[in-house]
């Protein structure tokens, strides 16, 4: 009688053996993983970005130059803190004249701060709407495939448009 172990081989081997002869057949990829059809964005759709992105370049702008604004702003007081400390060193305790116009100075000194920080509450949510506008436009817009005749035509309305506008203010009322 044959071992068990002897009997694995045997197994083992016929196994082997039956699946050389077999034959496989491909069949490709299933149908899930094909890639889908390429859907070209509509003239409409292109208006829709380009509109958009121009508005989002817009407000960039003026946020842009508020941000600017608020740096210099933020530099001017740091300035004036340091120029602050220096007097603070400096001050004849003994005056009650140098003490009052050192304290009138620092109290303009806080409302200055006071408004930049409110300056800055203010800008943080246009900020945040801007950053939420442009996430919602790049998922929207930005991986949009378009045909070139498609685009040229939606730019040059765009172009005859902004001509339109600009004779129209700049002529005479």
């Amino acid at each position: 009688m044959p071992s068990p172990r002897t009997s694995l081989l045997v197994l083992a081997a016929t196994l082997a053996m039956g699946a050389a002869d077999a034959t496989t057949v491909k069949t490709g990829k299933a149908a899930a993983s094909q890639p889908p059809a390429r859907a070209w964005a509509t003239r409409d759709q292109l208006r829709e970005c380009l509109d958009a992105e121009a508005g989002l370049k817009e407000r960039f702008g003026a946020i842009d130059a508020a941000t600017t604004a608020h740096e210099k702003i933020f530099d001017e007081i740091e300035a004036e803190n340091i120029r602050i400390e220096t007097l603070q060193a400096q001050l004849d305790h003994e005056s009650d004249s140098s003490i009052k116009a050192f304290n009138t100075l620092v109290k303009d000194h806080n409302l200055r701060v006071k408004q930049m920080n409110q300056d800055a509450a203010t800008l943080r949510p246009v900020s945040d709407a801007y950053n939420a506008d442009m996430a919602a436009f790049n998922h929207r817009c930005e991986g949009l495939a378009y045909r070139i005749d498609d685009m040229e035509a939606v730019t040059r309305e765009r172009r005859k448009a902004a001509a339109q506008a600009a004779a129209a203010a700049s002529a005479p009322h």
